[in-house]
């Protein structure tokens, strides 16, 4: 059986420079768009990272709360309430400030008023948090005036991020003295540069005014609900909404995850503008691809005629143009991907940013890449199809 001759592929490989120039502009337009998505996802990512690291089902956040940067708080007897509900098998008080904590290095210039940054806190004996250095330094934790500092926060602090260096810095956090004992690695979002995790007590002793003159610790930012083995996270929800006041609301873990993703996602510019980043992107893209596909066709136009001219149709036409289109995002999704799997970790390590490749985002690419280079194809397939054999003659 005689075998065709696979003319979409020799005519992509025939000139190896043409060939790199295509794959490099195609390329260009993978690596956009992974980067433009990578930091739309790291933007979500980012942002719900701490509530990944935290151990329980369910959430309890202020009915007020839209999302997590946001000061609306609940009384903590909710904490308290929670727990007598059957099926719970812990309830885990979060306390956050981000708008009184501000981060000095004590030996910093004196015009120098510090930095905000982001101060969690949790009862010493709660196990919330799923980071293995702050359970390895809770004991250190429960001396006062003690805190961990996360390696991933931005270099504008001026602090070392390993000990015993960072131990030695005279650091102090809205206007006292604090000592940091060890490290974690949380990495930091859009809105917050930095983050410290203490204990409950030292928070309230470093956050006095938090309720209006009251315990600071009676107001809570949100709670973890760890449920008993083999109970429905659905029935204990399902409860506590019932048995809570209507000034808490009670979340699935992920479901409140997916409530901030959509809150950065399109409450805000900053998705939108990720978004369009992609979108324009792609559109470059299938311009480069149009221009390559084009200038290729109209190079071997007379053997194109040539072959209209020996009977072949114009189904064939198509099918070669979106064979060599389906060869061209191929070639330039690899080199691009690859690229852009470096420049991920670079960010990941210069800012502190989530910014992960995962499957999701390869494939969606990928699906992107080809689609381009198809829509390409089909754009530049009419110069083809124009070609008139009795020009030949």
């Amino acid at each position: 059986m005689r075998r065709r001759t696979p003319l979409a592929w020799k005519n992509l490989t025939n000139e190896p420079r043409r060939l790199m120039i295509a794959v490099a502009g195609v390329g260009f337009a993978v690596l956009l768009m992974f980067i433009e998505v990578g930091f739309l996802n790291a933007l979500l990512d980012s942002t719900v990272q701490v509530l990944r690291c935290l151990r329980g089902e369910l959430v309890i956040v202020s009915r007020t709360k839209f999302a997590m940067a946001a000061r609306e708080r609940f009384d903590a007897r909710r904490v308290y309430q929670a727990s007598g509900c059957p099926g719970v098998e812990s309830v885990y008080p979060i306390y956050m400030e981000t708008m009184g904590a501000v981060l000095r290095r004590g030996d910093a210039r004196p015009a120098s008023r510090g930095y905000p940054i982001r101060v969690f806190a949790s009862r010493p004996d709660d196990h919330v948090w799923l980071l293995p250095a702050v359970g390895e330094n809770s004991p250190r934790l429960r001396q006062p005036g003690t805190a961990l500092f996360d390696e991933a926060s931005r270099k504008q602090y001026g602090l070392p991020h390993r000990l015993p260096d960072l131990a030695k810095c005279e650091t102090e956090l809205a206007g006292q003295r604090v000592r940091f004992v060890g490290t974690f690695y949380l990495g930091v979002d859009f809105t917050n540069d930095g983050n410290v995790i203490m204990t409950a007590d030292n928070f309230a002793r470093y956050f006095p005014y938090r309720s209006r003159g009251m315990n600071p610790l009676s107001v809570v930012d949100l709670a973890l609900v760890k449920i008993r083995p083999g109970v429905s996270w659905r029935t204990v929800q399902a409860d506590l909404q019932q048995r809570l006041p209507d000034d808490v609301r009670v979340f699935a873990k992920s479901a409140f995850i997916q409530n901030e993703k959509d809150f950065w996602s399109t409450s805000t510019p900053v998705g939108y503008i990720f978004f369009v980043g992609a979108v324009v992107g792609f559109v470059v893209g299938v311009i480069i691809c149009y221009q390559i596909i084009y200038a290729d066709i109209t190079d071997h136009i007379p053997e194109f005629a040539t072959l209209k001219a020996m009977g072949y149709r114009t189904p064939y036409f198509f099918q070669l143009v979106l064979a060599q289109a389906a060869y061209l995002s191929l070639f330039g999704f690899v080199p691009g991907c690859l690229v852009s799997a470096g420049i991920y970790a670079l960010l990941a390590r210069i800012t502190g940013l989530t910014m992960q490749m995962n499957l999701v985002t390869t494939l969606g690419i990928f699906v992107a890449t080809w689609c381009m280079c198809t829509i390409s194809g089909l754009l530049a397939v009419r110069k083809l199809l124009s070609a008139d054999p009795a020009s030949l003659f």
